[in-house]
C-alpha cells in the first residue's frame, strides 16, 4: 500500500501541468503506473524477508527463561554490536543489569522486558526504513519519472501529445517531428483541422461495448429502449443472473462488493444519452469517420509530399479530440486504406505510413469507392472526405459521380487540399472548401 500511494503521488504531481494541457490523459498516467506497479512488486518479497532471521531470533529468545535468556544475549553479544550502534543499543548494559539482579526471585525478568521492548522497536524501524529505501529506488528507476527529471533538466522529451504518444518509440518519433513542426505552422492545414474538429462537436454517444471500466448508470427506473448490456449498481435494471448471486447466501459477499464497485451486469437504454452520470465511459462520436483520400503517385514527392503526410497527421490526432475514427486512403496505382481508431494504440501504424515514399501512377476512383463502401457499409451519416492530391487526373466516371452526389446528399462533406496548377475542376466542385497549397 505504500509502495502503490508513493508511486501514484510522485507520477500524478509530476505530471499535473501535462495533464491539464492536454498532453497527458489521466487514464493513460494510472494504466502505466499500474503496469509498472505489477511488474516490481514481486521484487518487494526479497525486502521483506531481509530480516527474517533476525525476527525468528527475537520471537524465539521471547521464551527463553530469565537464566536462558542471559546465557543467550551472552552468545550474541557480538552479533548484536555488528548489528546495532552502541548509542542504538548497548548490549552490555543490559547483560550487566540481569547480572545484578536475582534471577532466581524474578528480578531479572523487567530487565528482559525493557531489552524485548527496545530491540523489537528498533527492529521495526531497520525493516521499515530498508523496505521504504526500496520503495524510493523503484519510484525512482520509474521510466516517466525518469523522463520527467530529464525534462526538468533541460533535455525535453515531452512537450506535445505527439511526443507522449510515442515516448516509447524515440526513433519513430524523430522520423515523425518533420511532420509535426509543418503540421502546427502551416495555415491552411490549421485551417482545415479546425474546421473539422468544430462541425457538429456536440454529438456525442457512449460505445455500450467499450469496456467493464467504461460504465453509463441510470437515474431512474428501466425503460423499452434496450440498446444492450453494461456495468452498474441500479438495482432496477440488473440482469436476472445478479439476482441470482443476490439471492444465494454463499454469493451474496461477492454481489455486495461488485455493486460497491459498480460492476454490476445491467442493461443498458437509449435514454440514457439524456440524463447520463458523469462517469469515465468512452466517447463516440455520433458522426460518421474522417476519410482521407491521398495522392501517393510519383508526381506528389517533394514538399508536396512532406505537406501531404503534415495534413493526415493533423486529422488523425483530432480522432481523441471529436472521438471519431480516421481512414487514410491512399491511392497511386490502387487503393490501400488504413484504419485509426485509437491514436495512442495506432500511432505506430500511422508513423509507418508516413515514412513510406510516394510513387507510382494515380487513379482516385478506387479510393473513392471504398470512402463509398465505408460509408454505405457502416451506415456513417456526416463523415467528411478530405481529397488530396494534385488533382492532374481524368474526370469521374458516370457512375462514381452518382455515387458521390448521393453520399453529398448524406451529409458528407467533401474538403480538398490542391496541390496542382491545372487541377480537374470536377472534383473541386465536390468540395465545400479547398484550399490551394
Amino acid at each position: 500500500m505504500i509502495y502503490s500511494h508513493e508511486l501514484k503521488e510522485r507520477t500524478f504531481k509530476a505530471y499535473e501541468a501535462d495533464v491539464n494541457n492536454g498532453i497527458v490523459r489521466q487514464r493513460e498516467l494510472e494504466e502505466k503506473v499500474l503496469m509498472y506497479y505489477r511488474r516490481t512488486t514481486p521484487s518487494l518479497q526479497e525486502y521483506y524477508s531481509r530480516y527474517t532471521p533476525e525476527w525468528e531470533a527475537f520471537y524465539s529468545s521471547e521464551r527463553l527463561s530469565d537464566m536462558a535468556f542471559l546465557q543467550y544475549l551472552k552468545q550474541m553479544r557480538g552479533a548484536f554490536k555488528k548489528r546495532y550502534e552502541l548509542s542504538e543499543l548497548n548490549i552490555d548494559y543490559y547483560i550487566t543489569q540481569m547480572e545484578n539482579r536475582s534471577l532466581l526471585k524474578g528480578e531479572a525478568s523487567q530487565i528482559k522486558e525493557f531489552f524485548l521492548d527496545k530491540w523489537h522497536q528498533l527492529l521495526t524501524r531497520k525493516e521499515y526504513d530498508y523496505q521504504y529505501m526500496h520503495i524510493d529506488a523503484l519510484c525512482q528507476s520509474f521510466d516517466l519519472l525518469i523522463r520527467k527529471q530529464g525534462q526538468e533538466s533541460g533535455n525535453r522529451t515531452l512537450g506535445s501529445r505527439m511526443q507522449w504518444l510515442l515516448h516509447n518509440y524515440p526513433d519513430l518519433y524523430q522520423r515523425m517531428l518533420p511532420f509535426e513542426q509543418v503540421m502546427k505552422r502551416n495555415p491552411c492545414i490549421q485551417e482545415l483541422a479546425r474546421l473539422l474538429g468544430k462541425k457538429h462537436r456536440e454529438q456525442q454517444k457512449y460505445d455500450s461495448l467499450s469496456g467493464v471500466d467504461k460504465k453509463m448508470l441510470l437515474r431512474h427506473s428501466p425503460h423499452s429502449d434496450i440498446t444492450g448490456v453494461t456495468l452498474g449498481n441500479d438495482l432496477n435494471s440488473l440482469l436476472p443472473i445478479e439476482y441470482c448471486y443476490l439471492a444465494e447466501d454463499s454469493l451474496r459477499a461477492i454481489f455486495m462488493e461488485r455493486y460497491a464497485e459498480k460492476r454490476l451486469q445491467m442493461f443498458d437504454y437509449k435514454s440514457n444519452e439524456k440524463d447520463p452520470v458523469q462517469d469515465d465511459k468512452h466517447k463516440v462520436s455520433g458522426q460518421g469517420p474522417y476519410i482521407i483520400c491521398v495522392d501517393t503517385s510519383g508526381s506528389m514527392q517533394g514538399d508536396r509530399e512532406l505537406l501531404s503526410k503534415s495534413a493526415i497527421l493533423a486529422i488523425a490526432q483530432l480522432t481523441e479530440r471529436t472521438h471519431r475514427k480516421c481512414y487514410v486512403i491512399n491511392f497511386s496505382d490502387e487503393a490501400v486504406s488504413l484504419l485509426i481508431e485509437d491514436l495512442g494504440r495506432d500511432m505506430p501504424k500511422l508513423a509507418e505510413f508516413l515514412n513510406k515514399r510516394f510513387d507510382g501512377g494515380t487513379d482516385i476512383e478506387p479510393a473513392l469507392r471504398e470512402a463509398t463502401h465505408i460509408i454505405n457499409g457502416n451506415d456513417f451519416r456526416e463523415s467528411d472526405i478530405v481529397l488530396i492530391s494534385d488533382f492532374e487526373m481524368p474526370p469521374l466516371s458516370r457512375d462514381l459521380q452518382e455515387q458521390m452526389k448521393q453520399i453529398k446528399r448524406r451529409k458528407t462533406s467533401f474538403f480538398g487540399l490542391v496541390f496542382g496548377n491545372r487541377p480537374e475542376m470536377e472534383y473541386l466542385n465536390l468540395c465545400e472548401r479547398y484550399w490551394e497549397m
